[in-house]
This record gives C-alpha cells, sequence and structure tokens, in this order.
C-alpha cells in the first residue's frame, strides 16, 4: 500500500500515535511529527496522570491492538460537592482507569510511541507545524498518489491553542491553574471539586508515584480566592504536598459551537480533542482519542465509511453541550448543589445499573464501539 504516498500525522499524543499504529500495521509510510523534543507532551505539564471510564477490551477489539500495558485500574474515587465528600466505586460493568501522559517508559504516550515505531512509522520530535499554509506544504507523494489521495495529513494536537488556530478550527479557551508533585504512592487515585470557585471543576489525581492538581474555568480567568480554596483543599484534604500552582497558558477546548465535533476540514483529517471528540462537561478526552485516530486512520481508505462512524460516535455531543450551558446560567447551589448531593448519598442504591448508561450519554463514543 505504500505506493498510495507517506501519511503524516501532526502531534504525537493519543491520538495521532493510535492513527499511527493502525496505518503502519496496514502497511502505510506514516510520519508524525511533534514539536516537542521528546513524545510525551510538553515537559511544563508531564509527566502527569489522568482518569478516564473505558470498556477495554470493545476498546481494544476497535483499535486492533491492546491498550492495558498503558492503563492502570482505578476501583474508586472522591467526588466533592460543595465541601461534602462522597467515596464512590466504579461498578465492574463501567471500570475506570489511570493513564499516565509523558516521556516515562511507564506512560501511554511511550507505549503508543514504541507500537508505531515497531510497525514502521517515523517520529520526528522537535519538528513543530506552525499554521495553516505549513499544515498544507506537507508532501502528499508524487503523480498519481497526490491526485487520487489529496487527505493524507491527520491533525492530532490536543488540548493547544495553537493547534486550533494552525487549523482554522473554532475552541474556546482554558483558564486555570495546575500543579504536580511526585507522592510515595503507586496506586491511583482521584478526586473531583463541584464548588463555588468555578462552573466548570477541579480536580486532584495521582499515579504511578506522580500528582497532579487542576481548576479550570471555561469562562473567565479563575480569582486569587477560587485558587487559595482550591489549594488548600488539594494539599490539605486530599494531602498532596504541591508547592506551586501555576498558570494554565495556551488550554483550548472544542465547545465554542455545536459544529465543533468535525471528521474533516478543508483537506485535514482532524483526530483527538481537536476533532471534538470529548465531553462537553467533563473534558474525558483520552476515551476519545483513541477512538478518534482509529477513525482518522479509516479516512484515508475509507472516507464516507469514517464520517458515518465518526457521527454515530458523537451522536451525544450537540444534547450534553446544551445541557451544560443550561447550567451555566441557573442558579448552581440550588439546581446544581443540593441535587447533586443527594444523587450521590444515594449512589449504592443504583450505580451498579445507572454509571454505564450515564457514560454512554456523556462521553463521545463510551459503549458504541
Amino acid at each position: 500500500m505504500r505506493e498510495q504516498g507517506p501519511v503524516h500525522i501532526v502531534g504525537a499524543g493519543l491520538a495521532g500515535l493510535t492513527a499511527a499504529v493502525i496505518l503502519a500495521r496496514k502497511g502505510r509510510e506514516v510520519i508524525v511529527y511533534e514539536k516537542g523534543n521528546r513524545v510525551g507532551g510538553l515537559p511544563i505539564y508531564n509527566p502527569s496522570p489522568h482518569g478516564t471510564p473505558m470498556d477495554v477490551e470493545r476498546m481494544n477489539a476497535y483499535l486492533g491492538f491492546d491498550l492495558r500495558p498503558g492503563l492502570v485500574d482505578l476501583p474508586d474515587g472522591i467526588i466533592s460537592v460543595w465541601g461534602k465528600r462522597f467515596k464512590i466505586k466504579f461498578p465492574p460493568n463501567a471500570p475506570a482507569w489511570m493513564i499516565e501522559r509523558g516521556p516515562r517508559r511507564s506512560s501511554m504516550d511511550h507505549y503508543l510511541a514504541d507500537l508505531a515505531r515497531e510497525a514502521g512509522a517515523r517520529i520526528e520530535v522537535g519538528h513543530p507545524v506552525l499554521d495553516q499554509e505549513e499544515l498544507l506544504r506537507l508532501p502528499r507523494g508524487e503523480g498519481e498518489a497526490a491526485n487520487h489521495f489529496p487527505r493524507s495529513v491527520i491533525v492530532a494536537t490536543g488540548l493547544h491553542v495553537d493547534g486550533y488556530q494552525a487549523a482554522n478550527v473554532p475552541f474556546q479557551p482554558l483558564y486555570g491553574y495546575f500543579a504536580k508533585c511526585r507522592v510515595p504512592w503507586k496506586e491511583a487515585r482521584v478526586t473531583v471539586y463541584f464548588d463555588d470557585y468555578t462552573p466548570d471543576y477541579a480536580f486532584t489525581c495521582s499515579v504511578n508515584g506522580i500528582a497532579f492538581g487542576l481548576i479550570f474555568n471555561r469562562h473567565r480567568p479563575i480569582a486569587r480566592w477560587e485558587l487559595e480554596k482550591f489549594q488548600e483543599q488539594a494539599t490539605e484534604l486530599d494531602g498532596y504536598p504541591f508547592r506551586k500552582f501555576m498558570v494554565l497558558d495556551g488550554g483550548a477546548a472544542p465547545t465554542r459551537r455545536f459544529s465543533n465535533p468535525r471528521l474533516y476540514h478543508g483537506n485535514l483529517i482532524l483526530a483527538g480533542t481537536l476533532a471534538g471528540m470529548m465531553d462537553p462537561i467533563l473534558f474525558f478526552g483520552m476515551h476519545g482519542a483513541f477512538l478518534s485516530g482509529k477513525i482518522a486512520a479509516m479516512a484515508l481508505d475509507d472516507p464516507v465509511g469514517a464520517e458515518r462512524e465518526f457521527k454515530r460516535l458523537n451522536m451525544t455531543f450537540k444534547p450534553v453541550l446544551a445541557a451544560k450551558r443550561l447550567a451555566d446560567v441557573i442558579p448552581r447551589d440550588i439546581f446544581i448543589k443540593y441535587p447533586a448531593r443527594v444523587a450521590l448519598a444515594l449512589y449504592p442504591l443504583y450505580y451498579r445499573w445507572a454509571v454505564r448508561y450515564a457514560y454512554m450519554m456523556n462521553i463521545s463514543g463510551y459503549g458504541r464501539y
């Protein structure tokens, strides 16, 4: 199949590397461009832990390779609603996992990069693709290959403003602060905070001895008192030795418009969060990254079928975004705080059958692969 010309993938994150593994195993010539000097994202953020619900066996079957070496089981977590903490378990039919991002051998990025290289893909680090003109200048083969396969560039640049600007995709800026540190424990932990300091949420989590904390707001910058309140919770209640919270710089999300989810944008194939494949409320992007990497790879040979699959997996995006926008304008103390506390207090009565359906509604593609 190499006579079809090379496939260029911009971004060596989860979506880009997933597409690279699949295409390289099919015999395609694959070149992955990573702006950083290493695979694993920006050093200021990574290594870092992140969580996601996922049906691993079905996801593995859908992708055609095993994700388990990059996953750590997350049996339970804590949800804090305006200061009241609830411990929740994840049922067997809707398990959750932690994923390490970054350059370490224990990270999912490192694992996928090894799979891609073993299959024959070439990963070029320290190679930024800065704007749309440069994207369109990436070579697409010669002669018949260039004419018959014009869409041979996959862009998967993640939650970064420069990627959205380069591809000319609408985005919503994210404002916030983050911190990271090392911890003496290796097991996976997560606490999600809903409180008066953000209409979105904050969280702390850890895996493989590294920890991360984040507070963000998609509407306005975080105030000093808001950061200080969350910082106190993260250090005193969760026990993380965070020393300094830094400004979240250049974060972006595909929630600007209801039309944000898109597989094709001009002659480009989009993947990951740039394609809008993440839930608009909790921003579970890793789950969608794996799925969209598969669909982006599929788009090279079956563009119509890939677009149909993309729309099928993203069918809940618009109603969930509408629910989020409604939640942003109603009084949160009355319509969110107390109903959420009641729902979590009753969680042991219904979680075994309800959690999976909640994931299917909220998380892009969950249960449909």
